[in-house]
């Protein structure tokens, strides 16, 4: 999920090289547990018809949990609550991930991988007992099947696969439709209409403030193909409340505003910048470079959060480098768990003291 070239290079050569490599991308860096990679048996091009499913877990499925707020120390109130953007359940525990005292992740998850069960299903179970002990609010974010990458499914399954979601983890109360639902790497690209579908049917499953859905994250990127991909979404789904999730690489990794501010014109509404990260490596096309990771973090914890203040949340991906990810790394902590300089901009831009 991510892409980017040095800040010399024009964002046309950007987007090519982000396609070039996304499919392999998005299978490593967004697999959930992001170093265990879990492949069910295929089923057929359907979900199940019955699949079985372990008792929701104990307590009210709507009981609000109070977490508390994490800012950043420079702007206090009037600026974004920041949480992190991570797949894995050892994040959780990290007593330097607690030492920060932030209670948002945001967690991407193959949108049928309850529906499907299996290993899938148990690798997500990890997450979500880490998530719950430590007393954190998840936002799920929904993307494409482990199945393979180019199956949408139809509104009745996605239906169906969001209620056997909630059934497992009724306690979970925020989910953003679909991640990057514009990027080629996912189905939804091709249909936005449909995407505007899986929209209305998660609010309908959430009437009644049983849970709260963001329309989708979008990939602001310069396109005209992403700019009809908005239009067209955005006319399907109405003229609102919404609230929107965004994806803000191509922009922050060039030290930019430019297509958030573009972004923002487009729409109305709250902002969440559900994933975004200083990037130290992307393939072939971004060899590492720490120094420009850290003045990226250094930009996204300063002058980013200052572009509107319709951006109401950040969520900045991600903790530790995935040993055998040799495609993308913006991690805050390396291989060996050792903190880069970027961990400790973010660590200071919250207002904690350095370890």
């Amino acid at each position: 999920m991510n892409r980017f070239q040095r800040a010399t290079i024009p964002l046309a050569l950007l987007a090519l090289v982000v396609v070039g490599v996304a499919g392999a991308l998005w299978l490593r860096s967004h697999d959930s547990g992001s170093t265990v990679h879990m492949t069910p048996k295929t089923p057929g091009p359907g979900l199940p018809a019955t699949v079985p499913v372990a008792p929701p877990r104990p307590g009210p499925a709507a009981a609000v949990q109070r977490v508390a707020d994490t800012r950043l120390a420079a702007l206090g109130k009037a600026g974004p609550l920041i949480g992190l953007a991570d797949n894995r359940p050892e994040t959780l525990s990290d007593p330097r991930f607690r030492a920060t005292g932030i209670k948002r992740v945001r967690v991407a998850v193959p949108y049928d991988d309850v529906a499907l069960g299996g290993e899938r299903m148990a690798v997500q179970d990890r997450w979500f007992a880490a998530a719950r002990a430590e007393g954190v609010e998840p936002v799920v974010t929904f993307f494409r099947s482990s199945r393979g990458p180019e199956i949408l499914p139809t509104p009745a399954e996605f239906r169906q696969a969001f209620r056997l979601f909630r059934a497992r983890y009724p306690w979970v109360r925020i989910f953003s439709t679909w991640n990057e639902a514009n990027f080629t790497a996912q189905p939804t690209s091709r249909d936005p209409l449909r995407t505007a579908a899986f929209y209305r049917i998660a609010r309908q499953e959430c009437s009644g403030a049983r849970c709260f859905v963001l329309a989708c994250d979008f990939r602001p990127d310069g396109t005209r193909r992403s700019a009809r991909w908005l239009d067209t979404f955005q006319e399907a789904i109405g003229p609102g409340p919404h609230t929107w999730g965004l994806s803000s690489y191509v922009d922050v990794d060039h030290r930019s505003t430019r297509l958030t501010r573009d972004f923002l014109r487009r729409t109305r509404g709250r902002v969440w910048v559900n994933e975004v990260g200083a990037v130290n490596f992307f393939g072939k096309g971004l060899p590492p470079d720490i120094n420009r990771q850290t003045r990226v973090m250094a930009f996204l914890l300063s002058r980013y959060p200052r572009v509107s203040r319709r951006i109401q949340r950040i969520y900045v991906y991600h903790w530790r480098a995935a040993r055998g990810d040799d495609l993308f790394d913006s991690g805050l902590l390396d291989l060996d768990g050792r903190p880069r300089p970027a961990y400790y901009e973010f660590v200071l831009a919250i207002g904690q003291p350095v370890p």
